[in-house]
């Protein structure tokens, strides 16, 4: 079961920070490859079990906390008996810019997108009081809605990225190689047009470079490339528009909304990302909760 607690949007109604609950029963899961764009916190609230990674599988016990960076394959194959309930916090790269931008320049950016080889995923309950005390009141600022409540939200975001770098290793001191040339302008311009098809030379000329200079800069700085970034971004808008109470679209019409132009690439392209296909998440939502 999940339960959205808040979420910030853009301008366009797409999310950049969302916060939710969700409860697994007592289950073993197989692993699957399971990443998205979205940097990852998540608060365990109740209850034990087993996330695992690509290298390692780590236990899961009330308190500890969960990071994982944009793109990093994870997914919770196990809760144990009385099930297992967390909180999760998402975050897009690009809601950073601003007040962490000018702290930390553009290393922001590769914040989001790497950390240090020997991070561990994990930070265990009786070391991750702070970043839990942050992250619980991310969550009271979502429930009470107060005035300039997404400004605390944002000053307690920060805080726990702060804490991530002093305190756990998260980064290491090495500089980052130079960022690409407004990456942020290529993260808002596909967020406005992922549905539409797009081109390797339109997206290039947003910041004046070749195609294929702009191709391998991209892949270096996502760990991916850009065209599965794309295909990231319209699964993420077709699993919304599955799950959602109030629309009841056609597998066609989801496909199509979301940029894809027949539901036989839409299908392979949901599977791939998500392991699962769109018909398997409508018949079963839980399948979701990773």
């Amino acid at each position: 079961m999940s339960t959205l607690i808040g979420e910030l949007q853009t301008q366009n109604g797409n999310p950049l920070l969302k916060m939710w609950n969700v409860r697994l029963a007592e289950c073993e899961r197989p692993f699957i490859r399971h990443s998205h764009a979205r940097f990852e916190i998540t608060l365990v609230n109740d209850g034990y079990g087993e996330y695992t990674t690509e290298n390692t599988i780590y236990p899961m016990a009330p308190g500890d906390v969960f990071v994982f960076s944009s793109h990093e394959v994870h997914c919770i194959t196990k809760a144990e008996k009385n099930g297992l309930s967390i909180t999760n916090l998402h975050f897009e790269p690009r809601y950073l810019s601003g007040e962490f931008s000018e702290s930390f320049g553009d290393s922001y950016l590769a914040f989001c997108l790497f950390h240090a080889p020997d991070f561990a995923n994990r930070i265990p309950a009786e070391k991750a009081a702070v970043v839990r005390g942050y992250h619980n009141m991310i969550r009271e600022e979502f429930e009470k809605q107060e005035d300039q409540y997404s400004l605390a939200i944002h000053s307690y975001l920060d805080l726990i990225l702060i804490e991530l770098l002093r305190r756990h290793g998260y980064r290491s001191q090495a500089v980052f190689k130079s960022a690409l040339p407004d990456l942020l302008t290529i993260y808002d311009y596909i967020d406005c047009h992922f549905n539409e098809p797009l081109t390797l030379q339109e997206i290039a000329n947003l910041v004046g470079i070749s195609p294929n200079y702009f191709s391998r800069r991209f892949k270096e700085w996502n760990g991916i490339s850009l065209w599965d970034y794309i295909t990231a971004k319209r699964v993420e808008k077709a699993v919304t528009l599955i799950l959602s109470p109030e629309q009841e679209l056609s597998m066609l019409e989801i496909a199509l909304q979301c940029g894809f132009n027949n539901t036989v690439n839409f299908n392979k392209a949901f599977k791939k990302q998500k392991g699962f296909t769109p018909t398997e998440l409508k018949k079963n939502p839980k399948l979701l909760f990773h």
